[in-house]
């Protein structure tokens, strides 16, 4: 029996379509929705406590414009999400969050990338499968 849901949501439509399925699939399940904030150069913790803040702000609201269209989403079906935003690697934060708590399976969208763009991208939901704990629904990018 799933209890637990964990979504990671990007605001793609892959991602819209995974948090769809969890409720449609799994009605009576709790839902997290986990968005990550990608790493990169504005965003190191280099710099003055002003320029800190103020990344992790305007993170703080990105999160927040995301899990908006993740609850928009919820209602569709009557639903409620948790949140929870991290920082880092996208795979690594999902895996991580999965192995801290009590997450059932998670379902998540693909963009289906592949050949030489999925070697030098990477793929979240080929680490995400590798490395969980939990069982791990892909949903492709329709």
């Amino acid at each position: 029996m799933v209890d637990r849901l964990l979504v990671p949501y990007d605001g793609s439509a892959a991602a819209a379509e995974a948090l769809r399925y969890a409720f449609e699939t799994f009605p009576d399940a709790t839902v997290e929705v986990l968005y990550v904030v990608e790493p990169f150069a504005a965003h190191t913790d280099a710099g003055s406590d002003d320029a800190r803040r103020e990344w992790r702000d305007r993170a703080a609201a990105i999160a927040g414009e995301r899990f908006d269209e993740a609850r928009a989403i919820a209602a569709e079906y009557d639903a409620a999400i948790e949140t929870e935003w991290r920082y880092g690697r996208p795979g690594h934060e999902i895996v991580d969050r999965v192995a801290a708590d009590d997450v059932d399976q998670v379902v998540m969208g693909c963009h289906g990338r592949s050949g030489i763009e999925r070697l030098m991208l990477g793929s979240v939901a080929e680490t995400t499968i590798r490395r969980s704990e939990v069982p791990v629904t892909v949903i492709p990018e329709a």
